[in-house]
Formats: C-alpha cells, sequence, structure tokens
C-alpha cells in the first residue's frame, strides 16, 4: 500500500514538473515566435553616402539598430511621394524608438543635390540622425539596388523599387515590404512593434 502511495506521489510529482516546463517552454515561444517567423534572407550590403545634412554615413551608422532601406528620386512623381509618406508615417509612429533608423537612397545622384535632399527630407519631417537620405556614385546605387539588397532586375538596376527593405540588429535582411499596399505596410507596423525593444 505504501508502495502504491510513494508511486502516485512520484507520479503527480513528474506531472506538476511537466506542466510547469511546458508552460514556460510555451511562453519562451511564444514570445519570439513574430521574429523567429521572419526568415533570414542574406546579409545586408555596406552602404556609404552622403546625408542630405552633409555627413558621411556608412554601416556603422546602423550598425546594432534595425533600420528600413528603400530607393527614390526627389523628381518622382508617382511612387517615390506615395512610398516616402507612407515611411514618414511609421517614423512618426516610431519616432520614440531609437533602435529603428530609415535609409532613403537616391538613384538620380546628378540631380539629387545636398540642397535638393535636404528640402525633400523636411518635406517628409526626417531628422538626419534617424532618417538618411543619401546620395552615393550611380554604380553604387546600381551594386546595392541589384547585388545588395536585391530590389532590381538587370533589364532595369536603377528601377526605383515600391518595396521596403527590413534589416535586423544584426545586419540581416528579414523582409521586403510592398510601400504602396497597406495590407503589406500594416504587417511591417506589427513585425516592429514586435522585434523593437521598448521605447525609451
Amino acid at each position: 500500500m505504501k508502495t502504491k502511495l510513494v508511486g502516485i506521489v512520484l507520479w503527480c510529482c513528474v506531472v506538476c514538473v511537466t506542466l510547469v516546463s511546458c508552460s514556460k517552454n510555451d511562453t519562451k515561444v511564444e514570445a519570439g515566435k513574430p521574429a523567429l517567423d521572419l526568415p533570414v534572407i542574406k546579409s545586408a550590403p555596406y552602404i556609404s553616402g552622403v546625408n542630405y545634412d552633409g555627413k558621411q554615413i556608412t554601416s556603422e551608422a546602423v550598425k546594432g539598430k534595425y533600420w528600413l532601406a528603400s530607393f527614390m528620386f526627389t523628381s518622382c512623381g508617382d511612387i517615390c511621394p506615395r512610398l516616402n509618406s507612407q515611411i514618414s508615417a511609421l517614423f512618426g509612429e516610431f519616432k520614440d524608438y531609437p533602435e529603428l533608423k530609415f535609409v532613403s537612397i537616391s538613384v538620380d545622384p546628378d540631380n539629387d543635390t545636398q540642397e535638393v535632399l535636404k528640402k525633400y527630407a523636411e518635406r517628409y519631417g526626417a531628422k538626419p540622425d534617424r532618417w538618411y537620405f543619401l546620395r552615393m556614385p550611380i554604380d553604387t546605387v546600381k551594386e546595392l539596388s541589384l547585388e545588395g539588397f536585391r530590389i532590381a532586375t538587370l533589364d532595369a538596376p536603377l528601377s526605383h523599387s515600391k518595396r521596403i527593405v527590413l534589416v535586423d540588429d544584426k545586419g540581416q535582411i528579414r523582409g521586403y515590404y510592398d510601400g504602396l499596399e497597406r495590407e503589406d505596410v500594416e504587417k511591417l507596423r506589427k513585425v516592429l512593434h514586435t522585434i523593437l525593444p521598448p521605447k525609451q
């Protein structure tokens, strides 16, 4: 009888330990699930360009940060204004999250001078230390859009894509989002709220 009682007690202990263990594991998986569901596509390319405030910006400025990359040019009257309006909304929403940066690269550096980019950046409420508008040699832009971020094709290496590229704090590309599609932008917004550290 005693042996049977001891067995029952031990069995109950095992069940309790198992339930507690499962509960902890479930919480851990659930808490990290959204970030884990994002694929690691490739490492983000090295970037180097002159910002609209005249400062040289390289990958060091976004090292250890989450950042959103996009391509544009100031004289664009179709995709770019709509794309940058969406990015501006995200910028405003996440203004208190210093762990998130924004990088917009001009595909028309000859015409997008520092002065032109400065006026354009002000139009969308950008801040020079959080949202960069960069100009760099045209060959570098081609390489970044074609090979670096893989948002262009050989037929149109300077196509100003409507996609927003999400890069994580380890410098890995984790997703592409259509900046003109409300549902896609909403997905990006939810991902950012999930993976970013609490706002300061």
